[in-house]
């Protein structure tokens, strides 16, 4: 499976999520940051990391990889048209702030239209929070009123995307502390376990939609 994590917009969540999946899935990470996170973690024959400019190798079948990118989609961005075209399925992390809806929904328009591209794209709206006086299900994210928001943006820019939760959690930074997982985590402390079951359920949605998008293949 090659998945691609991707906004134009910094600090919508791309690198948490491509993280969780390589720790949970033992995945490749393909990179185009140069100052990345990933050497001190991640063994050194499952990082693949270039610059911006330079296109990722075609990577074999059987090899599992998520590509983290930064950056926008430019003539001169190869490394971000290479990892596309070769992804199954790409995440489009999207918050409820202006910057980052109106940059999610021109990165959703220019992935549609990066010619050799024939996956599917997920959003994850990410950072939800509940706001004042904002009473839901906390089970139930889709209720709350930072996804609804989200949700309308993309429906009104790009039509029935399929969008799942990411509720704000500071276990998205514990994640590089503990250089461990959601799941590892939760499985290595009690306090964990109770703590991040929300966001832990989120994700196994994240993960079954990944499975359901491989099973399609």
């Amino acid at each position: 499976m090659k998945i691609t994590v991707y906004s134009a917009k910094g600090s919508a969540g791309k690198t948490p999520i491509a993280t969780n999946i390589a720790l949970d899935r033992e995945y490749a990470i393909g990179t185009n940051e140069a100052f990345h996170v990933f050497d001190s973690f991640i063994p050194d024959d499952r990082i693949l990391a270039l610059d911006l400019t330079e296109p990722f190798p075609e990577i074999p079948e059987g090899i599992d990889i998520v590509f983290d990118l930064a950056g926008a989609i430019s003539a001169a961005s190869h490394s971000i048209t290479s990892a596309l075209k070769q992804s199954e399925l790409v995440i489009v992390p999207i918050f409820n702030e202006v910057k980052s809806l109106n940059s999610g929904i021109g990165t959703l328009r220019e992935i549609a239209k990066v010619e050799g591209f024939n996956g599917s794209v997920l959003v994850a709206a990410t950072k939800l929070q509940k706001q004042s006086g904002e009473t839901f299900d906390t089970d139930d994210w889709t209720q709350s009123r930072d996804f609804q928001n989200i949700a309308a943006n993309v429906k009104a820019a790009a039509g029935d995307v399929p969008i799942l939760p990411l509720k704000f959690s500071k276990v998205f930074d514990v994640i590089f502390e503990k250089e461990m997982s959601i799941a590892q985590l939760r499985e290595a402390d009690a306090l964990a376990a109770y703590t991040y079951r929300d966001v832990a359920a989120q994700f196994d949605a994240i993960y079954n939609h990944i499975d359901e998008v491989s099973n399609a293949k």
